[in-house]
């Protein structure tokens, strides 16, 4: 009884330490992946079943740039994982759609783990085999995805619709390709056909019908956009072309793949004269931003339109995305004067003028001030509710329109044709100015003294005129900023807060701001705090090195003892 005592205790403990070598080695196995892999572009969560039914494991951490540098080691491309229909990669693995779950289960482990005995039967260093689950199945992993969001930039669409590489799939009249190759990417859905045309200046942004999932007759955006990028690119290489898109996740997903892409797209857009459009989509490049025709027993509409600079705002944003949504329609179509369940019941001037809103005028002005060659002064700038109305004209543009109005409304701008629109635009552009002005550079004091409060250092000498040069310099090359800035006085107003905007010679600080802080004078601070509230918040906002905002010295010298 004994013996058998001693045995079965000696058997538990052998079977104990098999586990633990077990799991010991599928531990080891996932921690030489996470070593070789901390952070990564290419990490793919395989949790494809998950929508056919509830996930027996956990999903799998894949390294798809790992793999795909495996199999060029061994002499194989992406046909060794992905199909191939009508001469195009499926990006799922192995199939063409998902089915049962039992069968995407046995696709995966099929192939898989199939593919890794085979490399070990030749001796070659592979992945996990037969029986090592959690090797793949880690709901633990370390393995970090670094992974950057992707997208098409205007830049990034002109180098493509400009392309010699990428030739229309089209004929014209006279048998010869197509000039443009837009139908190399943009098409429609014929729900009866089932199939994919082309519809010639009915061009759309992706995302009008490839959602973030799929649906029943058309792919997710990331499916959609892997299959056509990925698909096109390989392509190119396989006909020998030197240079083409990235194959590979981190060539779009990387920090350095998209440093690589925006260093591409600065040097494309150095060589584009300034006449050029950047998309090619029969929108004019000057219009009015009007309302639609509005609903019987409406109020006029007092403002009058803006003009709308469609050409200059393609060259300034990084893509059509940034002003409009999924489509690419008119703001008014969705944005209506009442508002619209397609508009998500956000009124037109609301879309507009929204000013934490990144697709609106103001929202998207706003970030722009923001940047540090702007924020200098824009940060010190109390941001006003009701504007006014001098601002007001800068967009919407004060001018004699030969516009009829209807009974009860203001004039029909709804009438006006496009062609009307951009005649009427371009008329009443021609006096706005588009370079930031200011007073003659002698009028401009060359240095300001600040001694007034000189205790622990000595008195500040600003070199007043060489930092309004400066400004003027940071606007340059901004045309919305030469809107703005029109004034010869505007530069001064954030330093100069209560001076009329046109006066050269603005009040002095001490005029309101008292020496010492007067308490009952609460929000307002005392002249010390004036001063370098006003200096220091503005280098802090600059991001100025030298001298830095707290650097004492670098403004004043210490008073001898």
């Amino acid at each position: 009884m004994e013996k058998g005592r001693v045995l079965l205790l000696s058997a538990g403990t052998l079977f104990v330490l098999a586990v633990v070598s077990i799991l010991s080695l599928e531990a080891q196995g996932v921690g030489e992946a996470q070593a070789n892999a901390a952070a990564r572009a290419d990490v793919v969560q395989i949790d494809t079943m998950k929508s056919l039914g509830a996930l027996e494991l956990p999903p799998v951490t894949f390294l798809h740039d790992k793999h795909t540098a495996a199999l060029a080691k061994a002499g194989k491309d992406c046909k060794a994982c992905h199909l191939e229909k009508d001469g195009q990669l499926v990006i799922k693995f192995k199939r063409e759609k998902d089915t049962t779950k039992a069968e995407a289960k046995a696709v995966y482990h099929q192939n898989c783990i199939g593919c890794h005995t085979d490399m070990t039967k030749k001796g070659e260093k592979t992945g996990p085999l037969d029986g090592d689950c959690r090797s793949c199945h880690d709901a633990k992993s370390q393995i970090v995805s670094a992974r950057q969001p992707a997208g098409f930039t205007n830049a990034l669409h002109f180098r493509h619709s400009e392309a010699k590489a990428i030739p229309s799939g089209l004929k014209g009249e006279n048998g010869e390709v197509a000039k443009d190759n837009c139908d190399r990417c943009h098409h429609e859905f014929n729900k009866d056909t089932k199939k994919t045309f082309y519809a010639k200046g009915k061009e759309e942004s992706c995302r009008v019908c490839h959602l973030e999932k799929p649906t029943k007759d058309t792919r997710s955006m990331s499916e959609a956009s892997h299959a056509a990028c990925v698909n096109c690119h390989r392509s190119l290489v396989l006909k020998g072309v030197k240079e083409t898109g990235p194959v590979e996740c981190a060539g779009c997903h990387s920090k350095a793949g998209q440093e690589k892409i925006a260093l591409d797209n600065k040097a494309a857009m150095a060589k584009v004269p300034d006449d050029t459009r950047l998309i090619r989509r029969n929108q004019p490049d000057l219009t009015l931003m009007s309302v639609e025709k509005p609903v019987a027993d409406a109020k006029p509409q007092a403002m009058s339109p803006a003009v709308f600079n469609h050409k200059l705002h393609e060259k300034s944003v990084e893509s059509c995305r940034t002003c409009h949504h999924k489509g690419l329609q008119a703001c008014n179509k969705c944005h209506t004067v009442a508002g619209s369940k397609e508009g998500g019941y956000v009124r037109l001037e609301q879309a507009m003028h929204q000013a934490t809103a990144q697709q609106s005028c103001i929202g998207c002005h706003n970030q722009k001030k923001a940047e540090p060659k702007c924020a200098g002064c824009h940060d010190m700038i109390k941001a006003r509710k009701t504007p006014p109305a001098d601002e007001c004209k800068k967009c919407h543009i004060q001018g004699k329109l030969n516009v009829p109005a209807e009974q009860g409304q203001m004039p029909a701008y709804w009438n006006m044709k496009p062609e009307e629109k951009t005649a009427a635009a371009s008329a009443l552009l021609k006096d706005r100015a588009e370079k930031a002005d200011i007073f003659n550079v002698d009028d401009i004091p060359e240095k300001v003294s600040i001694k007034g409060m000189a205790n622990e250092y000595e008195g500040a000498e600003m070199p007043h005129r060489k930092i309004i040069l400066k400004l003027v310099e940071n606007l340059k090359d901004s045309k919305m900023s030469g809107v703005f800035h029109a004034d010869p006085g505007t530069l001064c107003q954030a330093c100069h807060h209560h001076g009329q905007p046109g006066a050269k010679k603005p009040p002095r600080c001490e005029n309101c701001h008292g020496k010492p802080f007067d308490a009952s004078t609460s929000g307002r601070p005392g002249l010390k705090a004036a001063y370098h509230g006003q200096c220091m918040s503005c280098h802090k906002s600059m991001g100025l090195k030298k001298p830095l905002n707290t650097d004492c010295v670098g403004c004043h010298k210490e008073k001898k003892k």
